[in-house]
């Protein structure tokens, strides 16, 4: 069947093992010193690892693969321990894997396992936000797709950098109101974005030669969104300056998560 599935670049791949750890169904292994993806049918194709790769070497492709097998994932990792089924029941549930979740819940049922505790729960703790007011817009911008904006873009000269996660847009209106007039916003997407490597340096020269004052980073409450975290870590330390760097967390119905200097 064409299904989206994982794709690793194994010339990127430095063997560092993180997408295996953020793999609970055992679909990444490392082989030789690379991760390689050793069973079609044990990844769902939801790209959790995407966004754990400081490589970026993981995206997701769409190709003729065996279709995904939750049963046969769900028998690995129950054998794993509460922890594990925790993580994963919040994977699918946190990407919206309806289908699946309630497989994986009919499987628990049917196999006498307990339902874990408090596995709906977030797993961090909300923290409060002061927000600046909102404000109209004094000079048009355009583009704001990462990969589209120049570095030298005049519209980043003395502004901070709101870089959004492309879903936040629209679990939220208004995302530039966050700053308002002091922020310039752009778009990325670290799962789907072709040019995720590239963006490191790009953020850096926004900041060295574009003249963005630092960095605010907004991401939905999913995995794959830590990605952008990691560009902008990465970019910090391409970058000629140590500039500040913000992460604001939205809960998948808008809301601010949390918010914390990086």
């Amino acid at each position: 069947m064409i299904r989206d599935i994982i794709e690793i670049d194994e010339d990127l791949c430095d063997g560092c093992g993180d997408c295996v750890r953020s793999c609970p169904e055992g679909a990444i292994q490392l082989v030789d010193g690379k991760a390689r993806l050793v069973a079609d049918d044990y990844c769902d194709g939801l790209g959790a690892c995407v966004g754990e790769c400081p490589q970026g070497a993981i995206s997701v492709e769409r190709r003729e693969s065996e279709p995904y097998d939750e049963r046969m994932v769900m028998e690995t990792i129950a054998a794993q321990g509460e922890e594990m089924i925790i993580l994963h029941l919040r994977h699918l549930k946190e990407h919206g894997a309806d289908e699946w979740l309630q497989e994986a819940l009919s499987y628990l049922e049917e196999k006498g396992h307990p339902l874990p505790q408090g596995w709906e729960e977030a797993d961090s703790e909300s923290a409060c936000l002061t927000l600046h007011p909102p404000s109209p817009a004094s000079e048009t911008q355009w583009p704001i797709q990462l990969h589209l904006v120049p570095a030298r873009a005049p519209y980043l000269n003395g502004r901070e950098l709101l870089l959004a996660a492309n879903c936040a847009g629209f679990v939220r209106s208004g995302v530039k109101d966050l700053y308002g007039d002091a922020a310039t916003l752009v778009t990325a997407c670290p799962k789907l974005d072709r040019d995720v490597p590239l963006y490191a340096q790009k953020i850096a020269d926004m900041v060295d030669g574009g003249g963005a004052t630092g960095v605010t980073v907004v991401t939905m409450e999913v995995p794959c969104c830590k990605g952008l975290v990691r560009l902008v870590q990465q970019a910090r330390d391409l970058s000629g300056s140590e500039f500040p760097a913000t992460h604001i967390v939205l809960t998948r119905q808008g809301d601010v998560k949390s918010m914390e200097r990086i």
